[in-house]
């Protein structure tokens, strides 16, 4: 009996094809890919894209793929996890609303790694990511959850990614199902990886995930078979994780592809709380002596408050990964700063003892209004009561970057330049700006890898 889902998926990746996309939908992708490039310049000194690159120079391909930013070669799926912990690392990347709420450029690794191998153009960057948001954010849409916050984003993530691979490398339809299904079969990924004082892992998570799908693509385009009904089997995925498909049409027009319900980030801080920083910010002005203050009340929607504002770890982080996801953290120092920059996780924040009793004076619930808006509308309403018994008042809808308040080109190179600007010479990164604004007439993807690599790289 064929699988019904995975017949959907493959189909589905088959028939995409560039002609098919519109232009509002390739000038999107190319905004989106911009700052996701950037992001990934902004994570290469991380310790874990140095752990990474380390891994992937010690592996030679015949069919080799570039790392970004490093420049060095190895084989199309550590180049893929080497690049996903780049991107993902500052948790700068954008976000993608549902149940759970994933981050789907996080899937530009596989993408480039595969195009690269292939000696692809940007028209093939622009498909494969297309197609990677479909299929993810399509099976995010689609999934309901009935054994609550178990599985991570990662779970879908990998069939989306191996969807990717498999086309990228045209695969046939048998390849594609099999590269699908064994990558599925495969790789399960934990919510623990977002749980208690946060790991290195959790930006490495869906890295993996891409790696294990185009290592299963390639397997596939080799002959390798995978699992028959890998989803809708016995002891399949649906009934190994509890998680329910409602198989839904994926976008065939400008208005339904789901890449233009992507959601960039302001500010390096988990997706949950950019519209509390932007609310606390609009009253920084209002408030001259932060001594002043008796309690800041945020109220925001139940997934914000499960994951950023609501277990011990929010009110002590003792990592960087906890930090970005403690909601007291980025607003205590949003507040205290006049804004939220990688640098104030780098110097340690968030274990000053300013830092932890402005944070000690916040208070995070579930408000009524915010759950009526979820999820398209991130809504976080914020109150801060002086010693006085003054109360200022704000909330934020839209935070800049929202799909319905985007990014200008000079808001967005004001959030590159600054990831850019400790690796890359400042004509290196006119290029490629102006390489990727102009990715769809890129003929050979070497072009706009080999403008990311910076010249001094530290090891």
């Amino acid at each position: 009996m064929p699988d019904r889902i995975l017949d959907h998926l493959c189909d589905y990746a088959l028939k995409l094809s560039y002609r098919d996309l519109p232009q509002e939908v390739i000038r999107r992708t190319k905004y989106i890919v911009t700052d996701t490039v950037g992001c990934a310049l902004g994570g290469a000194e991380s310790p874990p894209a140095k752990i990474a690159r380390a891994a992937a120079s010690e592996i030679t391909s015949a069919i080799p793929s570039t790392v970004l930013i490093s420049g060095q070669k190895t084989s199309p799926d550590l180049a893929a996890f080497a690049n996903g912990v780049m991107i993902r690392y500052l948790d700068f990347n954008d976000a993608y609303a549902g149940s759970p709420t994933c981050h789907p450029s996080d899937l530009l690794a596989p993408v480039l790694a595969v195009v690269d191998a292939r000696n692809g153009n940007g028209k093939d960057v622009i498909l494969g990511t297309v197609l990677g948001y479909e299929v993810f954010c399509g099976l995010i849409d689609a999934g309901s959850k009935e054994r609550g916050r178990i599985w991570d984003q990662a779970t879908y993530g990998v069939i989306a990614a191996a969807v990717v691979a498999a086309k990228l490398f045209g695969l046939t339809k048998e390849q594609m199902a099999n590269a699908i299904s064994l990558a599925v079969s495969s790789h399960i990924s934990l919510e623990q990886v977002r749980r208690g004082q946060i790991s290195h892992w959790k930006g490495c998570a869906l890295a993996n995930a891409s790696r294990n799908a185009v290592f299963c693509a390639m397997l596939a385009a080799k002959g390798m078979t995978g699992p028959e009904e890998v989803f809708e089997g016995k002891a399949g995925f649906l009934s190994s994780t509890g998680i329910r498909f409602e198989i839904r049409p994926f976008a065939d027009s400008a208005d339904t592809y789901r890449i233009m319900k992507a959601r960039l980030k302001a500010f390096p801080a988990g997706y949950f709380s950019q519209s509390a920083i932007e609310a606390i910010l609009n009253l920084r002005s209002q408030i001259p002596d932060l001594d002043d203050i008796k309690e800041i009340r945020l109220q925001t929607f139940p997934a914000g408050y499960e994951v950023m504002g609501s277990g011990e770890a929010n009110w002590k982080p003792e990592t960087r990964e906890s930090a970005d996801h403690s909601l007291p953290f980025v607003m205590a120092v949003s507040l205290m700063e006049g804004n939220l920059e990688i640098r104030h996780y780098d110097q340690m924040y968030y274990k000053r003892s300013d830092v932890r009793a402005l944070m000690q004076k916040i208070s995070v619930r579930i408000g009524e209004e915010p759950v009526a808006a979820w999820p398209e509308v991130p809504l976080n309403i914020v109150d801060v009561e002086t010693k006085s018994g003054k109360v200022l008042s704000t909330k934020v809808a839209y935070h800049l970057g929202h799909f319905k308040r985007l990014m200008t080109d000079e808001e967005q190179e004001r959030k590159f330049r600054p990831m850019a600007e400790p690796l890359l010479p400042k004509r290196q990164i006119n290029d490629l700006l102006a390489c990727l604004r102009r990715l769809d007439e890129v003929e050979q993807i070497s072009e706009l890898i080999s403008l990311t690599v910076a010249p001094n790289l530290p090891p």
